[in-house]
């Protein structure tokens, strides 16, 4: 049986960057729009003290077209923006929608575009302890 070799994040990555570049090319000879799913790089989702850090690469898109939504234990990244090649103006829509691990407080969320990278904060509500209820008889 052969080796295996577990590939690292970097290895993966600069495939997936190899992918994307033959993809664009492709859809550049037969002149269609580049896809638009791979404007977003990678997610990363971690827990920094009382709160989770959610990171997004989103490269050049202008920070005014992205929407940040939280419903729950959902976190909704959503990007539209309308640019004109030539004599077409093509529209491009993007979503990711993020399950967290725990419930956040929704009011004090706070995101922060800086060099192409959406970073948002979001603070873990206290856990709930649960309680044991007396039943009465009647």
């Amino acid at each position: 049986m052969a080796d295996l070799k577990r590939w690292s994040r970097d290895e993966i990555s600069r495939m997936r960057k190899e992918m994307d570049r033959l993809f664009d090319d492709l859809c550049v000879d037969f002149d269609l729009p580049a896809m638009f799913c791979r404007m977003a790089g990678d997610l990363d989702l971690r827990e920094e003290g009382n709160a989770l850090v959610v990171r997004l690469e989103l490269g050049n898109i202008n920070p005014d077209n992205v929407d940040v939504s939280v419903f729950e234990r959902r976190l909704i990244i959503s990007v539209n923006s309308t640019a004109q090649n030539g004599s077409r103006i093509e529209n491009h829509v993007f979503r990711k929608e993020i399950r967290l691990p725990c419930i956040v407080q929704p009011k004090d969320v706070n995101a922060e575009f800086k060099n192409g990278v959406l970073e948002v904060r979001l603070p873990k509500c206290p856990t709930q302890i649960g309680q044991l209820v007396k039943i009465i008889r009647r």
